[in-house]
């Protein structure tokens, strides 16, 4: 009996090793061609966790993104990570054939994708809560709308579920750190009192000239003007205060509409910059060419004509209609 016993007690053990064994190869083997395979998906993918999902959202996540073909595969994954994968919160761009234990990896890590938005030099405030406000991966309401001006075009990077107060707010931080580097820099006997009448001065160069090599020279005739007490005639200033879209063509009506930026009936700067400009604007009128100059206008090719006298000036508008009624033929 006790032999019988002990030969049964021996098959057992045996039978539970070779069971072990064969489950230990089949999961090796599950590892190789599921977990570290290439993934079925041909391109690349988001997948969005939230605060609070768990393995079960997170799973349908990836099979409704073709991450994997079964549920049951994250299962496994999941348990034989272990206590080495912790999801977090976030945004993952998962790329084209990556494996299971690759994009658990990167959910592990919390990577959250970078995205990017880029300000145009010369958009205004609206213009920039606008883009904001159709951004569906930014969260929340801007409750607090910034001075025109007052953000830096540039480029942000943020990540899901960044608030777009937050992301405004650095607009403006980043604008601000911008400014007052550049007026401790100003040159001497510049007639704006505060660094806001500079930003100012440069929201109308921004939108007087697209030519990075002109700014510094039109920033040069707005100075002189302003010295001696020459209204600017800028006809940016005028349609702001009409519409607000400095950037549309302008009507004669537009030029009879005494408002608070119509530049050609106040003296000296209108009531507030009329978009955001670039840190090149800023820093021209800060740093304004010294010229003889009063005068600009459009050449009709891209470019500007400078004058000092009115008598050259009219000639050069006569010049300009003439190219005009030239490319209208």
């Amino acid at each position: 009996m006790a032999s019988r016993a002990v030969r049964y007690l021996i098959r057992s053990v045996v039978g539970a090793v070779v069971i072990a064994g064969l489950a230990t190869i089949g999961l090796w083997s599950w590892h190789t061609k599921v977990l570290q395979a290439p993934g079925p998906h041909s391109s690349n993918v988001f997948i969005v966790v939230e605060p609070g999902d768990g393995h079960t959202t997170i799973r349908w996540h990836l099979k409704r993104a073709g991450v994997i073909t079964e549920l049951f595969h994250y299962d496994l994954a999941k348990f034989l990570a272990g206590d080495s994968y912790l999801p977090k919160a976030g945004e993952y761009l998962v790329p084209a054939g990556a494996s299971l234990a690759d994009t658990l990896a990167l959910i592990h890590q919390g990577k959250s994708h970078q995205r990017r938005l880029t300000i145009i030099e010369g958009m205004t405030v609206a213009e920039v809560i606008g883009l904001l406000n159709d951004l569906s991966n930014l969260t929340g309401e801007i409750k607090t709308v910034p001075d025109e001006g007052s953000l830096l075009p540039e480029t942000y990077f943020f990540t899901y579920g960044t608030s777009r107060q937050a992301l405004l707010d650095r607009m403006q931080q980043q604008r601000e750190m911008e400014l007052i580097e550049a007026w401790v820099d100003r040159s001497a006997d510049l007639p704006l009192r505060t660094p806001q009448e500079a930003v100012i001065l440069a929201s109308i160069v921004e939108l007087e000239t697209g030519d990075s090599e002109d700014r510094r020279e039109v920033a040069g005739v707005f100075v002189n003007r302003l010295r001696s007490g020459m209204r600017l005639q800028s006809d940016p200033t005028v349609l702001y205060g009409v519409d607000g879209n400095p950037s549309r063509p302008i009507r004669k009506s537009d030029l009879k509409r005494q408002t608070a930026w119509n530049t050609y009936f106040i003296k000296g700067l209108p009531q507030t910059a009329i978009c955001n400009p670039s840190r090149d604007s800023i820093e021209a009128v800060l740093q304004p060419a010294k010229t003889p100059n009063m005068y600009f206008v459009s050449d009709g090719k891209g470019g500007l004509l400078f004058a000092k006298t009115l008598d050259a000036h009219n000639e050069n508008v006569r010049l300009f209609r003439k190219r005009q009624a030239a490319l209208a033929q």
